[in-house]
């Protein structure tokens, strides 16, 4: 009964600091390696929001449910494994203030600006396809030159390596196969649900929404308008994400290979430690107490 349940369950996860999380839909699980060379591991009981509330799986809201599930536990894992891994602990208020600083800067630098510089070289209220093409550009560009320069960094590069960790344990893990060092390292490293895809997706979906979006005179008002919309864009890139990642079809497959190629930028081959890491965090979250 036991390996039913887990052959059926939908499994997710994000890389840590000297770690891995893996999130089933009725807990999620942080390993991190920790300066002794042990692995810590700990699980949090805690249903994903589609499985406490029905409407969460409704199409177009699963994606907007699905993501602030995913940020808010990768945020408290992400901080939880900086404390495990340098051995300091965070006080709730600075966890949550960092959330906050890193979402503001988020929206301004990948929404706002773009939109406030292609303006500057496009009239949107003429061109709004063409402006938002600009604007699409200067997005991925900034994307792809902010993970070129942050991956230079020494723990960054880990962080991508136990990213590909996450990933091959994922695939490992939906082919069946028993979670070994040597089962895990022979998977692909870079998986269709994966967050970078994500991003890509992002982009793309608010080209065509932005376009659609009368675009008043002012400016402040035209800016706010991106990061109002910004929950509908994202329902819809997850709709895509969901799509593509279930289809064999050209148009999935052209989609998903477009993912692949961003997410080269953010995974890396992990080495056999950090896959040991990434199995003891699939274990833990998808550990169920039923009786066989």
């Amino acid at each position: 009964m036991l390996r039913t349940l887990l052959t059926q369950a939908a499994l997710g996860g994000a890389a840590a600091m000297e770690g891995v999380m893996m999130k089933a839909p009725w807990a999620w699980a942080l390993a991190v390696r920790l300066k002794n060379g042990e692995i810590h591991v700990e699980r949090h009981e805690e249903p994903a929001l589609s499985q406490r509330y029905p409407w969460a799986r409704l199409p177009f809201l699963r994606g907007v449910v699905a993501l602030w599930d995913a940020l808010s536990v990768s945020y408290r894992a992400l901080m939880r494994s900086a404390e495990l891994a340098g051995e300091e602990e965070m006080p709730k208020g600075a966890l949550w203030a960092t959330v906050a600083v890193s979402l503001l800067l988020g929206i301004g630098l990948f929404i706002v600006l773009p939109g406030g510089l292609a303006g500057l070289f496009v009239d949107p209220a003429r061109h709004p396809i063409l402006h938002n093409l600009l604007a699409g550009g200067l997005k991925v560009s900034l994307l792809v030159g902010y993970l070129l320069f942050i991956g230079r960094m020494p723990e960054i590069r880990r962080f991508f390596m136990y990213h590909g960790a996450e990933h091959k344990a994922i695939h490992a893990y939906e082919k069946g196969l028993p979670l070994t060092v040597e089962n895990v390292l022979a998977q692909p490293r870079f998986h269709p649900r994966c967050g970078t895809t994500f991003l890509v997706f992002v982009v793309l979906v608010s080209v065509l929404v932005y376009s659609l979006i009368p675009a008043p005179e002012v400016l402040w008002w035209r800016l706010l308008a991106r990061v109002l919309f910004l929950p509908l864009v994202a329902a819809l890139a997850f709709e895509l994400l969901y799509f593509s990642a279930r289809h064999e079809d050209p148009f999935s497959k052209a989609l998903r290979a477009l993912g692949f190629r961003f997410q080269a930028l953010t995974v890396a081959e992990p080495t056999p430690d950090m896959v040991e890491v990434a199995i003891k965090s699939t274990e833990a979250a998808l550990r169920r107490e039923v009786v066989a």
